[in-house]
């Protein structure tokens, strides 16, 4: 019986530790995940703004020959190239500054709410680079300035979210591992340590079970903890304490059932 509630006792502490403990790794898991997402995607549009900026230095050039975006030769073949060189490209489009499209090479497939997002991002926000993550989507912006610094389009470059996360996702993988290997070092050093800070519990509830008095053995299991033996002493003295008062309210009882039968 004794052995039974501290079995439930134990279970339920280690339990609710190991509780904890998942919760936090779990939630730990959660943040790295989300962290290494974000810088993932700041790599990644980072390398795409180099392909913009060579795309921006020939719009530039050619603007400052008196040309029009659309009537720039060799444009095409340039983003062309630039999308062939990154496998994770799968568009580069540049648009006006109203959000018309005007050159674009590869395509994605993305639904015209996504489109009208990332356009009030890049051309809206009126910064120069600018990075949009739609979840299944990365979208890297760059606005193209005339000579006199008004915006006359911008450079559009998306990637597919997976073609990117792949090796994060094997970084992601490994970490959990970690994760386990921590978790069950925690909890191999946590089941002796629950153990032994409750051992002066249990010696105390063997000292309070009344059917331990009662047992012949009982002075030699407890002798080895002073704390247990305290709490004896303690125990003992306060039922020679109580046995003293119930003497006295005997005696004073018996005095006045004396006194009751002398008057009667």
């Amino acid at each position: 019986m004794e052995w039974q509630v501290f079995r439930e006792l134990y279970l339920k502490v280690l339990l609710s530790v190991f509780t904890v403990i998942v919760a936090m790794l779990l939630l730990q898991g959660a943040l790295n995940q989300l962290k290494l997402r974000a810088l993932v995607a700041e790599a990644t549009s980072s390398r795409q703004q180099i392909s913009a900026s060579s795309i921006e230095r020939s719009v530039l050039q050619a603007e400052a020959l008196g040309f029009a975006i659309d009537e720039m030769t060799g444009l095409q073949d340039l983003i062309d190239r630039e999308r062939a060189d990154d496998p994770s490209i799968v568009q580069i489009a540049i648009v006006s500054p109203i959000g018309a499209p005007l050159l674009s090479s590869g395509s994605a497939e993305t639904t015209r709410e996504e489109n009208d997002r990332v356009l009030r991002r890049v051309i809206g926000s009126q910064e120069r680079m600018t990075r949009f993550d739609a979840g299944e989507r990365l979208y890297t912006g760059r606005l193209l300035f005339d000579s006199s610094g008004a915006i006359m389009g911008a450079i559009v470059i998306v990637a597919e979210t997976d073609a990117y996360m792949s090796e994060a996702t094997a970084s992601l993988s490994q970490m959990r591992l970690v994760y386990l290997s921590i978790f069950v070092f925690v909890a191999v050093l946590l089941v002796p340590f629950v153990m032994l800070q409750f051992a002066g519990i249990r010696q105390a509830f063997n000292v309070l079970d009344p059917r331990a008095a009662d047992t012949p053995n009982f002075r030699e299991r407890d002798s080895g903890s002073p704390e247990a033996a305290e709490l004896q002493a303690m125990l003992k003295e306060g039922a020679a304490k109580v046995d003293e008062l119930r003497g006295e309210l005997d005696q004073i009882s018996n005095q006045e059932l004396g006194s009751k039968g002398l008057s009667s």
